[in-house]
């Protein structure tokens, strides 16, 4: 005789959502841990001159995980590079300064100081900024970090 079993679908859909929603939270546990444990290597990876690019990335718990940014504002520019464009000398002056060590104090520059910055000043107006895509070289990383993490928490 053949066996038959009555399947009320209102409690099959029941543990199917508990099951779900207990699969999607082992999932936003393991991208939290995931990306937060990726952190210090794109500190690593980030180029330094005076460390607040390397020191501004941010990490923020969301509903559906996590998200990762640097808050720096020259950010953009070092992640997606730039177009050509005439940089302002302050910024270049400062930072010829700190390359060549050189004791020379503003507004009294050196002319090696003024020579890199103007020098540099050109390029960038004739060329751009290469991007350097700190961020999105980590993606791979990140995601095996977060693969890493999901083989913990199940």
């Amino acid at each position: 005789m053949a066996q038959s079993k009555v399947v009320n679908l209102k409690e099959l859909a029941r543990e199917l959502n508990v099951f779900t929603d207990a699969h999607i939270e082992k999932l936003k546990k393991a991208t939290v841990a995931g990306v937060m444990s990726s952190i210090p290597k794109l500190v690593e990876n980030s180029p330094v001159d005076t460390g607040l690019y390397a020191s501004s990335w941010a990490f923020t718990k969301t509903e559906q995980g996590a998200i990762v940014g640097n808050t720096a504002p020259h950010a953009p520019i070092i992640e997606h590079g730039a177009r050509p464009f005439t940089p302002p000398i302050k910024p270049l002056l400062e930072w010829a300064k700190r390359v060549l060590q050189d004791p020379s104090q503003p507004p009294n520059y050196s002319n090696e100081v003024w020579a890199l910055a103007r020098g540099v000043q050109k390029k960038i107006a004739e060329h751009g900024m290469k991007p350097r895509k700190v961020l999105e070289n980590m993606i791979p990383q990140i995601i095996d970090s977060i693969r890493e993490e999901y083989r913990r928490v199940r």
